[in-house]
């Protein structure tokens, strides 16, 4: 194939619109299309790159090309998170790094959280793509081999991987997003465009060049397309109908190429560039905005805020990607397995380092603290029943099967209280089921008639709902009471528990304590609480019950007198805080 100046061009527009989306640049909310380009760019070139009965060779090529940068990336961002960030992140930069050994940062990611919340710290997380991308590459050869058997399996292989991917997406929207069996369809497209538009990657129709710069206009309209990647809507989640024109504009380009006056502009060589350092580019970017920006207990934080801190991100992203690029990337590799095992070896010293450190430089206090954001359950009902049971509405918490039951509803607080509430329940006999959905009444993953339906279905009269203040809006638990009172269901109201400004470990640690007493907790939550006690006097099948003598006594407390938090974040209690709530489980389930 011949150098493709206009594929440079791409990789570049691609990589900045990445970059500068993790910068949180305004304007630029739906930069991270850059990597559906990325995605079709790599089908495209594996379709080019990969021979029949050269599946070996083929697999150390694409190894020496993205290995040593990449694990590079990871054993830097370790060894300097080894000095810069406390404990209570550097476990979880421990555990991103493990995964990337086994190149499946996507899946730990998915595990984890969505890739658009920042409440983990997590330096590691643009390599999700990485993994997706070498997952795909360990598949070609059987592809290739399947393709061949019919023409049309290509096809259809696209538009079932697209299919299964925007089904899931109102299911499981990071299912979608990190995946590879759900994103293999954007590969694909490039695969099909090497195949069918191209010879042998070369432009065929040279003459068209202009629809090529139709591609390129719509690919430059990204920052302007209006794309919730967590939300459970088939047409605006992503990946969704917004990345496929992503993919079809990318693949006007590469089917068409751009005309000269594109490719031989100023702007156009700056693209390429950038195309032509944008691996490194993009491996380097993410770990320093991170780093650099790092505050202890904040997660993930990624906005510079003065000019001065932007341009200081700017030039250490241009001096690492060079660095990265010369003496790392394009540095010729004999033996890729060395290069893998020196790396395991030095993951392996480094976490060993991890484990030593915080005895020697922090305080048993200290690392209560920092332990305390670690002191919470699995994520609502695990990760995998949104797969396995993508229709199911609730799950079993407890493993003993009783004979009378209680449905646990409510949002992230009703998830942060579900283990004392359920070890409550088994010793009083009670199963305890919980909504899977993160938001139930609070939009339309589950509505009031869902809720009372699914009581129903586990043959219990008996809900307990738990929200933070306000979430639950007073005239959605009036529908929710109305349809119980029919049934005889009964409907106890956990009230909300005291919230603060900012992070406990993080006040703990810093020895800034925030002082809040149960009458301020009263007054702030005071009109809620009068329309509740309205609700009350009307509903002979509605309880309310009291978070905050457990919690404020008078004084709001945060933590054990051996400095354990009682919260994880600002709002959420950890597995010790919720202990703390054992006397209202107790009356609830008492009655």
């Amino acid at each position: 194939m011949e150098f493709r100046k206009d594929i440079q061009i791409l990789r570049g527009l691609a990589v900045a619109f990445v970059v500068l989306f993790h910068l949180e640049i305004a304007g630029l909310s739906s930069g991270f299309l850059g990597v559906d380009v990325f995605f079709v760019v790599s089908g495209f070139l594996m379709a080019i790159l990969y021979k029949s009965g050269e599946t070996k060779k083929f697999f150390e090529r694409r190894a020496k090309r993205l290995i040593p940068a990449y694990l590079a990336t990871v054993i830097f961002t370790l060894l300097a998170s080894l000095f810069i960030v406390l404990p209570s992140e550097l476990g979880q930069v421990v555990t991103q790094s493990i995964y990337s050994l086994f190149f499946a940062n996507n899946i730990g990611f998915w595990v984890q959280n969505s890739y658009f919340s920042k409440s983990d710290f997590n330096p590691l997380l643009h390599l999700w793509s990485l993994g997706v991308e070498i997952q795909f590459y360990l598949i070609v050869p059987l592809l290739v081999w399947f393709f061949r058997k019919s023409k049309f399996l290509l096809p259809a292989t696209i538009v079932g991987s697209f299919a299964v991917c925007i089904f899931m997406i109102g299911i499981s929207p990071k299912t979608s997003f990190f995946m590879m069996p759900l994103r293999m369809w954007e590969f694909l497209i490039g695969f099909a465009a090497a195949y069918y538009l191209t010879n042998g990657g070369s432009v065929k129709y040279k003459n068209l060049n202009y629809i090529g710069l139709t591609g390129l206009i719509a690919l430059i309209a990204i920052p302007f397309m209006n794309v919730d990647g967590q939300s459970l809507s088939r047409m605006l989640g992503h990946p969704s109908f917004y990345a496929l024109g992503v993919c079809i504009a990318t693949v006007l380009i590469i089917a068409f190429g751009l005309p000269e006056m594109v490719t031989k502009s100023f702007i156009g060589k700056i693209f390429a560039r950038i195309g032509d350092y944008s691996y490194s580019i993009y491996l380097v970017h993410f770990p320093i905005i991170v780093l650099y920006l790092y505050q202890p207990f904040s997660g993930t934080k990624l906005y510079p805020e003065s000019y001065f801190d932007k341009g200081v991100l700017f030039i250490l992203i241009a001096l690492m990607s060079i660095l990265m690029h010369k003496f790392i990337e394009t540095k010729r590799i004999n033996s890729i397995g060395k290069v893998y095992l020196i790396s395991v070896a030095s993951l392996f010293v480094l976490t060993g380092a991890t484990k030593v450190t915080p005895n020697i430089m922090y305080t048993q206090d200290e690392q209560n603290i920092f332990n305390g954001l670690y002191d919470r359950a699995t994520y609502r009902c695990g990760k995998l029943i949104r797969v396995t049971d993508p229709s199911a509405l609730s799950c079993k918490i407890n493993s003993e099967k009783y004979d009378n039951s209680v449905l646990l509803v409510g949002n992230s607080h009703a998830d942060s209280i579900k283990i004392a509430f359920t070890d409550t329940a088994s010793s009083k006999n009670i199963n305890t089921y919980f909504l899977i959905s993160n938001t139930p009444l609070m939009d339309a993953s589950v509505t009031p008639e869902q809720v009372i339906e699914e009581a129903k279905k586990l043959k219990t009269k008996h809900i307990v709902m738990h929200y933070s203040p306000n979430a639950l809006k007073i005239d959605v638990l009036e529908r929710v009471l109305n349809i119980a009172k029919d049934s005889q269901i009964r409907i106890d109201l956990i009230l909300p528990i005291p919230v603060y400004k900012d992070s406990i470990p993080k006040q703990l640690y810093l020895n800034r304590i925030e002082m809040y007493s149960q009458s301020e907790y009263l007054k702030d939550n005071a009109e809620y609480f009068r329309k509740v006690e309205e609700l009350k006097s009307k509903y002979s099948i509605f309880s309310t019950f009291e978070t905050q003598q457990q919690l404020c006594d008078p004084n709001c407390e945060i933590s054990t007198e051996e400095g354990k938090p009682y919260y994880f974040d600002s709002n959420h209690l950890t597995l010790t805080g919720a202990k703390k709530l054992q006397p209202v489980f107790e009356k609830i389930l008492a009655i």
